[in-house]
């Protein structure tokens, strides 16, 4: 499905993983903290934090995968971090906080309800706190469907910048591109 206002592309909810196959799929991954290339990878979307936010400053690794190997980096450097992951049971109440910074990694794509997801995580932020999503935003609609992105059945929203500017508003935020070509802040407004 196509949004002709913002440009989000969605999986209708029939054509989802269940949730257990999504969590089997990630156990094919190897995102561990021993894989130089995905700290590498997680080390780029610390630093855009760490442009954002002081030490000791409260973050929200909302999507933190089984090792919270971000996490971990954050805490590094002095954060303090929560991680949080209802695929793989983590987190529990950390929803009920609030966060200087909470950072989405490879996550919005997977968001089965994004607006409402978009909701709780505004509620979960500070008045001064951002919001750094790390995504792909696709190339265009007709290249879509070979998109490797979208060949992953696990991703189900799919975001122009368009789109990205829309779920910020959403948070009462604006949103700005970084530095990395996939790695956006959503500043507050002003």
């Amino acid at each position: 499905m196509h949004c002709r206002d913002c440009g989000l592309v969605f999986v209708p909810a029939a054509h989802w993983l269940t949730v257990d196959d999504e969590r089997a799929r990630y156990a094919h991954h190897d995102n561990t903290a021993t894989n130089v290339a995905y700290v590498r990878f997680l080390g780029q979307v610390a630093d855009v934090v760490a442009g954002l936010a002081g030490s000791g400053a409260r973050i929200l690794d909302f999507g933190s995968g089984e090792n919270q190997v971000l996490a971990r980096l954050l805490r590094d450097r002095g954060y303090e971090c929560i991680a949080y992951d209802p695929l793989y049971g983590m987190g529990g109440d950390a929803l009920q906080d609030r966060y200087d910074a909470i950072v989405l990694c490879e996550v919005i794509e997977h968001l089965r309800d994004l607006r409402a997801e978009l909701a709780r995580l505004a509620e979960c932020l500070r008045p001064a706190g951002s919001i750094v999503v790390r995504t792909q935003c696709y190339p265009s609609l007709a290249e879509l469907p070979t998109w490797w992105y979208a060949r992953d059945a696990a991703h189900i929203n799919f975001l122009a910048p368009a789109a990205l500017e829309v779920a910020a508003s959403l948070c009462d935020r604006v949103c700005q591109r970084t530095s990395e070509p996939d790695i956006f802040v959503w500043r507050p407004r002003g």
